[in-house]
């Protein structure tokens, strides 16, 4: 069985005489002052896109590591003086435990 070829009009070819023939059939066109025509496209973008577009500008301006907080944490690891608030783990994973569960059945 052999599967391939291309069917009329379809695939690159047929896609760029079919825009050949929409540009030359289409009277929106603007003339110019030397009396050519000039093509021109327009994209609008909705709010969403423009808002993403705005937040990722901002995370790509924020720095990946905070690096001061960092290098204070590795140095009292490495002192042995960092020592765990086990309270406040305790209390996350209490909170963590009880979002899950009432978010679960949505």
């Amino acid at each position: 069985m052999k599967i391939g070829g291309q069917k009329p009009g379809v695939g690159r070819d047929g896609a760029i005489k079919t825009a050949k023939k929409k540009v030359d059939g289409n009277s929106s066109s603007i003339s110019g002052s030397s009396g050519s025509s000039v093509e021109s496209d327009n994209v609008e973008f909705s709010s969403k896109a423009k808002t993403m577009k705005k937040l990722n500008s901002l995370i790509d301006s924020t720095p990946d590591v905070r690096g001061a907080i960092v290098v204070k944490l590795r140095t009292d690891i490495e002192n042995g003086s960092y020592r765990v608030n086990v309270e406040k783990v305790a209390e996350r994973m209490l909170e963590r435990a009880i979002k899950d569960s009432l978010y679960k059945d949505r």
